[in-house]
């Protein structure tokens, strides 16, 4: 068995992430072992986020920014402009290839390609099995626990995409702008339904078609959707589809505690990263992952701070909106139109955030239809407060 200071159970977005800030702090002399059964070689996700200013520890590996994006929804469009904030594109192997080439210069990080079987807390620390090996550390940080999904005490939905990076023989895209959500797509009830273009070139561009409900789809009915939102909306006939790129994230309000044990910590979605409303991890995954180092550095423990009354306040917006998903209480595209057309874009972003004061939040919120979100608010709350019943099987 060989011990390690930390062990990062998972090398993706926050393992990888939470390993740089290690290796940019007072503690990049500790020993720290990632597992992973992936050698993250391939490009297989997309991360698209806002952000203010170009200060990003990655942004050498940004691969696209704006400055301005489109919207389409509810028979509307609408040029969002977004200072102080850009979005950003960035796509995974750049990701990848910038942290492990950053990790590969200190002599005190290991890679182990392994698949994890069990993760346990014993008196001595944190205790790793793999298919290959045994290991002990002080820390670890666990990204790969998967969540139930299937509790009735909470909402849970999928956000689940399939993307097709393409070329066309002439062009038609404009660099300056892409289309950040775009609802001329069929709506077909529960869920809701969005295409976003990323341009690359005049001639190139990454084109995901966006699902939030409860159930994925077989391959092809997202192929058909991408093709007849390029040919129909789009007008692009002749395309040549260059990388594809699939993936579900969960979006539920199921407790994700980080610390869950005296010497195992939760990051990623199983921390509870993913904005529960919207999907989005990227921001946070770097917002929390540099405070588990700062915390470190500081007080010698990773321990992220409990939730405040204003945060848990935030957390049942978050299950608001899944429930008005759900239950079919709005429209999707109408909930999404109401708060991009209705509400200044900077506004909005840091709402998503949660970067607002509680009266930016009730101006946000009041774009929104009220009765089908007081509705919804309510049954949150009744949720919340009634006893768990047994998962569904």
């Amino acid at each position: 068995m060989t011990k390690y200071d930390y062990i990062i159970a998972g090398g993706g977005l926050s393992g990888l992430s939470l390993a740089y800030y290690l290796n940019h702090s007072t503690l990049r002399n500790k020993s720290v072992l990632i597992i992973d059964q992936d050698n993250k070689t391939k490009n297989d996700r997309t991360w698209s986020f806002w952000e203010k200013g170009e200060q990003n520890a990655f942004e050498s590996v940004v691969h696209r920014k704006w400055k301005q994006v489109y919207f389409y929804g509810n028979g509307a469009a609408k040029l969002l402009h977004l200072s102080p904030y850009f979005y950003k594109w960035m796509r995974g192997i750049d990701f990848y290839n910038f942290v492990k080439a950053d990790l590969a210069t200190n002599p005190h990080i290991t890679f182990r390609q392994e698949r994890i079987e069990r993760i346990t807390d014993t008196p001595d620390g944190g205790f790793v099995t793999t298919e290959k090996g045994q290991y002990l550390a002080q820390y670890v940080f666990d990204s790969v626990y998967a969540l139930k999904l299937n509790e009735s005490q909470n909402h849970n939905m999928l956000q689940h995409f399939k993307g097709w990076e393409i070329s066309t023989p002439k062009p038609v895209f404009d660099t300056q702008t892409p289309i950040m959500m775009d609802y001329r797509v069929p709506q077909r009830g529960l869920g809701v339904y969005f295409c976003y273009v990323l341009p690359e070139s005049p001639t190139r561009a990454m084109v995901e078609h966006t699902v939030f409900s409860d159930a994925l789809w077989p391959q092809e009915q997202y192929d058909a959707e991408l093709t007849t939102y390029l040919k129909d909306v789009l007008k692009i006939s002749e395309f040549k589809v260059e990388q594809v790129e699939y993936g579900v994230i969960p979006m539920t309000d199921e407790p994700a505690p980080t610390h869950v044990s005296k010497h195992i910590m939760r990051i990623g979605t199983a921390g509870g990263f993913v904005k529960a409303s919207s999907g989005y991890a990227f921001q946070r995954t770097q917002r929390f992952t540099q405070q588990i180092v700062e915390n470190l550095v500081t007080v010698g423990n990773p321990h992220l701070p409990k939730k405040t009354t204003f945060k848990r306040f935030k957390g049942l917006l978050d299950s608001t909106l899944l429930n008005v998903l759900l239950q079919s209480r709005y429209s999707g595209e109408a909930v999404f139109a109401s708060l991009y057309l209705k509400n200044p874009t900077p506004r909005l972003f840091a709402f998503l955030d949660e970067d607002t004061s509680l009266w930016q939040d009730l101006q946000t919120m009041a774009t929104v239809p009220l009765w089908p979100f007081t509705k919804g608010m309510l049954a949150a709350v009744r949720k919340r407060i009634a006893p768990a019943s047994p998962p569904s099987l």
